[in-house]
């Protein structure tokens, strides 16, 4: 059984001008949810996807189920608990999710629920996965901000007044710098693996055009939206913070 509709009202951010119009055609909604974030519970995303409903003649939701065990190693888990423990967390997702998707509203359109695994063999996303390698090792400001991402987001090191990051280790090459850099590389497996998705939604899903909806926007969202050169995100794809009215603000701030 579903949980139950939340009345919940949402504040929405555009991150361009391009994005609030590609947002006012309506045409796709992506929603996605990260396995071990407490923000995505069943009832804020029961709430987000009736929103989106509301909004967008078709909406998804996305899981990112790839790489768990990778960062769970680097954290240091055990290895005996690892798969259990990456499972146990896709599981938990699954459930959510699927409260969500039966609580939707019978006079929206019906979310497709999907893991991030299911388009391993997908054209579209292999092809934008391979861009995204090849911008990671030869493009600098989109790896800068894919580290930076890992960093603020997975390893929870704030950004300090200088741009640079408060780290953990003592920069010498000791066990602390050698943990970090192992954290620092599942990171981006496991970021790398979500990519496509603010790269070029429509072209993996075949929909006309896509807003992802997120509550915050994140470093890396500036080089694919804020330059004329390098990687970037397709035309048609948009961007749209999307926060409880109850909820604070801090996160929803200009990319830089």
């Amino acid at each position: 059984m579903g949980v139950p509709r939340a009345a919940v009202n949402f504040r929405t951010r555009p991150l361009t001008d391009r994005c609030d119009r590609i947002r006012r055609r309506g045409d796709h909604a992506l929603i996605g949810v990260s396995t071990n974030n407490s923000y995505f519970s069943a009832e804020r995303l029961t709430a987000l996807v009736h929103w989106a409903q509301g909004q967008f003649r078709a909406v998804d939701i996305i899981c990112a189920d790839l790489h768990i065990d990778t960062v769970l190693t680097a954290e240091g888990a055990a290895p005996e608990s690892v798969g259990k423990r990456a499972r146990k967390r896709v599981t938990d997702a699954r459930r959510r999710i699927r409260k969500a998707v039966q609580a939707a509203s019978p006079d929206g359109p019906l979310p497709g629920a999907h893991m991030l695994s299911d388009f391993r063999h997908n054209d579209a996303y292999q092809r934008l996965r391979a861009d995204i390698d090849k911008a990671l090792c030869e493009d600098t400001e989109f790896s800068e901000a894919c580290h930076d991402m890992v960093r603020l987001h997975m390893l929870s090191q704030p950004q300090k007044a200088d741009g640079t990051h408060a780290v953990a280790g003592s920069g010498d090459g000791g066990p602390a710098d050698v943990a970090e850099s192992d954290q620092l590389r599942a990171g981006l497996q496991y970021l790398c693996g979500e990519l496509p998705f603010f790269v070029d939604t429509p072209s993996i899903l075949g929909v006309p055009s896509s807003v992802s909806c997120y509550h915050l926007f994140t470093p890396v969202l500036g080089p694919l939206c804020m330059r004329e050169n390098g990687l970037r995100a397709a035309e048609n794809q948009a961007f749209l913070a999307v926060t409880p009215n109850d909820a604070p603000t801090n996160g929803e701030g200009d990319v830089t």
